[in-house]
């Protein structure tokens, strides 16, 4: 995309009202701390009480606003606690003058890499500085500066009382909410291939099942599970039926992966009944299908109906189980356990602080181009120093601002810069605009005369307009927020017209700083997609030889670390797409190492492997019937050959030579030799070889979707001698096979 085009894109991205809102009670709980302590202070007609108390209300109430995970009287505790620590290290930094700059730099760069733990934990560090950035500008001195950090902590500590009210909702809320979002995904991806199913079908139509729109990406089952992660130890017993809950989702998902080529799936009515059950692990009531769904269901025939109904049905009774009271539950759990055997693994997660670990070394990886978590850190650290020295050095803005204040600058610069480009260029054109209008709109309400009682009122009202428009946008967010300083700093008695010029000159200057920071020390995604679809096909490297070696013997497979490879495919995978969702966006894309049309064959090919390692763990054998020891003979050569290609995908001119079709041969290969082929035959009286079938059969969809990967990575004719990339769509090389091939082509039409 041209840079002018990608810039308006941004613009326009900006300034896109959403209509999305925090819980309600949330909202209200929040709002309840601020009116408590603004009461307090009117009370006591102390303008510093009120003051002090509402920003520590209202910087707290955000934090527990910002998609919670935990409890939330953990979350808020731990926000206040952090939140009146950084405020009482900014009363001690206050009289160093400029040498804050030094200490301001390291505690944004810790702020950019707290990102690591998720979007919102990143924020809620943000707000923790901007709290050690309001003292450390504002107090004027250590007595009186500790007196107002005493107030900062009762305005917190209210957000922590509020949290203890009723209504308290079902247990493990949080989690519920991310696993209703996981089988919502399976309802989409439902509907999905229903589509991709019905455009096959149009006369003349040319859809390819790998290149068709059905995809499902994984990051509702990886939130899910970083959710579930966060549980702690003495609690993971009585949230038993969500781990069943994500473990039957796994295997729905299988099973919908195995769907393609069975005649008459009811993907409707299967979506239907996802739905339903999304419904009601959200909100803990029972939202049944439609009743055509369930009958159509009920009707369907054949093994995979038999698969999915029983899987249905299990995370019915475990979404019962999960919203009964806790004795019934346990009790329920005792006379019919949990049958998965991937729910011991899901049930040890890794845990907030080997996660968060995990995802730091992984952001901090030097091997990877461009890692978006440094850069992003470096960022924060840099542009939040250069902004709260700019705010100071220019002091008043010619009399038309407070003097000496450069905090609204530096936090601006902090929650502008985001680690992609796209967001950070959006909320820098919309930021300032909303608090201009903010500014000019308080202006003009304070030009009536106001009480200490009025003023109070207008800022608990600010506040929960401010709470209500928190995820709609920063230009609406900014318009309130605004507003709110201008009232909540006039109680102090600081002339208004200052605070209302000096907030969106301010504004202005930080997101300047902000966008001019990124283009100085940028994260392009396109010099990332090479980077990430190595390091995801080493994932796969470990995954695919395991699976083929689980194959030699009922148990030779160790499902917890089968879970922990897949676990670490997913979440390379989906960092993959989430590289790639960001490449239409981008002003660089005439440096891209492949065209759109490429990346949406690559990403397809992709998501078709991920679909033959599921069916692969779907069908391991669980009775010595069921073992295809041959397979494992498979083994080194895949491994092999996945290891060569994400040196191909690394560098495309420094990577091995790879044949495409030479995996396919030698393949075919192995089922001659191995007596395999016979498997094909559709006349075998043994029923006991349809599950040896079906392995084979999965197994080689595998090798079919490593050799279109292949095809699509292999470097194009004339592209290595001319050293870029060659004009024109790059069709896969085209081998012949032998007898051989036939064979594995007989092997393919293999019926379970």
């Amino acid at each position: 995309m041209a840079w002018t085009a990608s810039l308006a894109h941004t613009v326009r991205k900006g300034f896109r009202t959403e209509r999305a809102f925090a819980d309600p009670w949330a909202i209200a709980r929040a709002v309840l701390a601020v009116a408590v302590g603004a009461a307090i202070g009117w009370m006591r007609d102390d303008l510093l009480a009120t003051t002090m108390m509402s920003v520590g209300a209202f910087i707290c109430g955000i934090g527990t606003l910002l998609a919670p995970l935990r409890h939330r009287a953990v979350n808020a505790l731990a926000m206040a606690a952090a939140f009146t620590a950084a405020t009482t290290l900014g009363v001690f930094l206050q009289p160093t003058g400029w040498y804050v700059l030094p200490v301001l730099a390291v505690v944004a760069f810790l702020a950019g890499l707290w990102r690591a733990l998720g979007p919102a934990p990143g924020i809620r560090a943000c707000l923790v500085v901007i709290g050690m950035l309001i003292t450390a500008d504002v107090s004027p001195g250590i007595g009186p500066g500790l007196e107002m950090v005493r107030w900062i902590g009762a305005g917190a500590a209210l957000v922590v009382l509020v949290q203890l009210l009723p209504p308290y909702g079902n247990r493990h809320a949080a989690q519920r909410r991310k696993l209703a979002e996981v089988y919502a995904s399976l309802a989409a991806y439902a509907r999905t291939e229903e589509a991709a199913g019905a455009a096959a079908a149009r006369p003349g139509a040319a859809v390819t099942r790998s290149g068709g729109a059905a995809r499902m990406s994984p990051a509702p089952f990886t939130a899910a599970r970083n959710a579930l992660g966060l549980l702690p130890s003495s609690a993971r017993p009585a949230a038993a039926p969500l781990y069943g809950l994500l473990g039957e989702a796994e295997r729905i998902r299988r099973a919908l992966y195995a769907a393609p080529g069975t005649p008459h799936v009811p993907y409707r009515a299967l979506a239907e009944t996802l739905d339903a059950l999304a419904r009601a692990i959200s909100t803990g009531k029972h939202h049944g299908p439609a009743e055509r769904a369930r009958t159509e269901l009920a009707t369907w025939q054949g093994s995979l109906a038999a698969v999915l109904r029983s899987r249905l049905a299990e995370a019915e009774r475990l979404c019962a189980l999960a919203t009964a009271p806790r004795r019934d539950s346990a009790s329920a759990l005792a006379e019919d356990p949990l049958r998965d055997e991937e729910i011991p693994a899901l049930c040890t997660p890794e845990g907030l602080v080997r996660g968060g670990l995990r995802r730091l070394r992984a952001g901090l990886d030097p091997s990877m181009t461009g890692t978006p978590l440094l850069r992003h850190a470096l960022r924060v650290g840099i542009g939040t120093t250069l902004g709260e020295a700019a705010g100071r050095a220019i002091g008043d803005f010619w009399g038309h601002g407070l003097p000496s204040h450069g905090f609204w600058a530096a936090l601006t610069t902090m929650l502008v810069l985001f680690p992609d480009y796209e967001h950070t260029f959006a909320r820098g054109w919309s930021r300032p605009v909303g608090s201009a209008v903010g500014g000019l709109l308080a202006w003009g309400l304070l030009q009536f005369s106001w009480s200490h009682g009025a003023l109070a009122l207008a800022t608990v009202a600010f506040s929960a307009v401010t709470f209500v428009l928190l995820r709609t946008g920063q230009h609406v967010l900014n318009v309130v927020l605004t507003a709110w300083i201008v009232f909540l700093l006039h109680q102090m008695g600081t002339a208004q017209g200052l605070v209302a010029w000096g907030r969106p000159a301010d504004t202005v200057l930080g997101a300047a700083i902000a966008l001019a920071v990124f283009l100085v020390l940028p994260t392009w995604h396109h010099h990332r997609v090479g980077d990430l679809l190595a390091r995801w096909l080493r994932t796969q490297q470990r995954l695919l030889p395991a699976l083929l070696t689980g194959y030699a013997d009922v148990g030779a497979a160790d499902r917890a670390a089968l879970e922990d490879m897949r676990d670490a495919t997913r979440r390379a995978r989906e960092e993959l797409e989430s590289a790639v969702a960001h490449l239409p966006h981008e002003p660089r894309g005439h440096r891209a190492r492949w065209t759109a049309d490429e990346l949406a064959r690559l990403t397809a090919a992709a998501f078709e492997l991920t679909r033959c390692t599921a069916l692969l763990t779907e069908h391991l054998p669980r009775r010595p019937a069921e073992t295809v020891p041959e397979l494992a003979e498979y083994a080194a050569p895949l491994r092999d050959h996945l290891g060569r290609l994400a040196q191909l995908a690394r560098s495309p001119h420094g990577g091995p030579a790879l044949r495409p079709g030479a995996l396919r041969d030698d393949f075919a290969a192995l089922c001659a030799r191995t007596g395999l082929a016979w498997l094909a035959d559709p006349a075998e009286p043994d029923a006991v070889s349809r599950p040896r079938a079906r392995a084979l059969n999965a197994s080689l969809r595998t090798v079919l979707a490593l050799e279109t990967l292949t095809a699509q990575l292999a470097p194009r004719p004339g592209e290595a001698a001319a050293g870029g990339p060659a004009d024109g769509p790059h069709r896969p090389h085209r081998t012949r096979h032998g007898r051989h091939a036939r064979t594995v082509r007989r092997t393919a039409h293999a019926t379970a």
